[in-house]
């Protein structure tokens, strides 16, 4: 538990740092990890060594010892070796650490900075002599040993501040190629119809492909933008001169009402169609655009909603449901008409084509709409108010997206005791 948690509190940490300083942290971690295990290595390699000799020296001598003892003669031991024929002839002060040893060579355990090696060896007549090496005088001490580290330290540390120094200096200038190619790029993107042009003269190095991968995607985004804003343009005509002259037209036809009744409604609801289709154009064109311009038109909530109850309540009816308002407050935010239209529009359209209950609520509370309809059980777990893909709705999903995001409006929804709620916040 507790590493995990370090573990997760050092990955965020590591995601606060640059490119940079985590090249620069991760070499130096690994360059001292490194160095310390290869000081490591080296002094444990260096006192291994030395008592190899030692152990070897007394070996050789033990050899030499038995050969002159088998032979009666008499034997010179070397400086620093002591021979002894029983285990009482040892000084009580060494005794003590060597205990029950059996036969062999081997280093004394002394806990103080003395330093010594022994060997027991069985001789010709089965009697055993014990041997002493005293390599004190010959074996650096444990105060030099201390001082030797402490300057390969301070070396070290030296060392690492001079080449953190370097390596510092050597990074900056490697990654200057990249910080000149973001500004370049960020100065394209800050000022309007800059294009991206970078003079970066290496192309033949990882930072001139990067350069030249840029160069081409911005300008293949360049021409589709230009074909995107001719697009808009054109639409932005064609669409809208047919809508024009429907309305012209629905105005003519609507003077022949009062000598023929029977073009009243339809002609009504020729009229609603327009309007919405018109909305429709100017959100989907306002959508296409890379700098869109807020909708002009505003209108409170809870009229756009009186507005959409009238234009969907002869589809509800036909559908066997109805709709009733609900407002908790005498006053509602002010949002852009078309915009809440489309969106509201769509929950409600959905609403009735899903709903298995016949009342449909909707409600009004200051920013906030709220539409709450009844579904089946085995559509309660795959129904959303923003699919109806089988009934030919996933365009009216997809706007509803977009808006919500260019608007910053936030959409929930929620299944509880057989009904669907969903809630569109709109922000200030």
């Amino acid at each position: 538990m507790f590493f995990s948690d370090w573990r997760s509190k050092l990955t965020l940490f590591a995601r606060t740092l640059s490119l940079s300083q985590r090249v620069k942290a991760t070499f130096i971690v690994s360059f001292c990890v490194f160095c310390g295990l290869s000081l490591l290595v080296v002094f444990a390699a260096t006192k291994g060594t030395e008592d190899y000799i030692f152990e070897k020296q007394l070996s050789r001598v033990v050899t030499q010892f038995r050969l002159h003892y088998a032979n009666r003669d008499t034997f010179l031991f070397p400086e620093g070796v002591t021979a002894y024929p029983s285990f009482a002839d040892i000084p009580p002060s060494l005794a003590v650490y060597i205990g029950k040893s059996t036969p062999g060579i081997y280093e004394l355990e002394h806990p103080g900075e003395e330093d010594f090696h022994y060997a027991i060896a069985v001789m010709p007549d089965n009697a055993w002599y014990y041997f002493i090496y005293d390599v004190n005088d010959i074996e650096i001490s444990e105060s030099l040993e201390r001082m030797m580290m402490q300057i390969i330290f301070a070396s070290f540390t030296l060392f690492i501040v001079l080449f953190f120094m370097i390596f510092h200096l050597v990074l900056k200038r490697s990654m200057a190629p990249m910080f000149t190619l973001i500004e370049q790029v960020r100065k394209s993107a800050d000022a309007p119809g800059a294009r991206f042009v970078s003079d970066y003269k290496y192309q033949d190095d990882e930072i001139g492909l990067l350069n030249k991968t840029l160069i081409e995607h911005a300008q293949r985004i360049e021409a589709f933008i230009k074909r995107e804003r001719e697009f808009t343009n054109f639409a932005s005509h064609e669409l809208r001169t047919p809508v024009t002259v429907i309305k012209g037209v629905n105005e003519l036809l609507k003077l022949h009402c009062e000598t023929n009744p029977g073009l009243t409604k339809p002609l009504a609801r020729l009229e609603r169609a327009v309007t919405s289709m018109e909305d429709m154009i100017i959100v989907l064109l306002e959508l296409a655009r890379e700098e869109g311009t807020q909708e002009s038109e505003q209108a409170t909530i809870a009229t756009i909603v009186q507005e959409i109850m009238q234009a969907f309540q002869g589809q509800a009816e036909k559908n066997g449901k109805t709709l009733s308002l609900h407002m908790t407050s005498s006053a509602s935010e002010t949002i852009p008409r078309v915009n809440g239209m489309i969106v509201m529009g769509n929950l409600v359209r959905n609403a009735i084509q899903h709903s298995t209950g016949t009342d449909i609520e909707l409600c009004v509370a200051d920013n906030v709409f709220r539409i709450t309809n009844t579904l089946q059980d085995t559509q309660q777990h795959k129904v959303e108010f923003f699919s109806g893909v089988e009934q030919g709705y996933g365009l009216g999903k997809i706007i509803v997206e977009r808006i919500c995001h260019q608007q910053n409006w936030h959409y929930t929804q929620r299944v509880e005791a057989g009904k669907i709620t969903a809630t569109i916040r709109f922000s200030g």
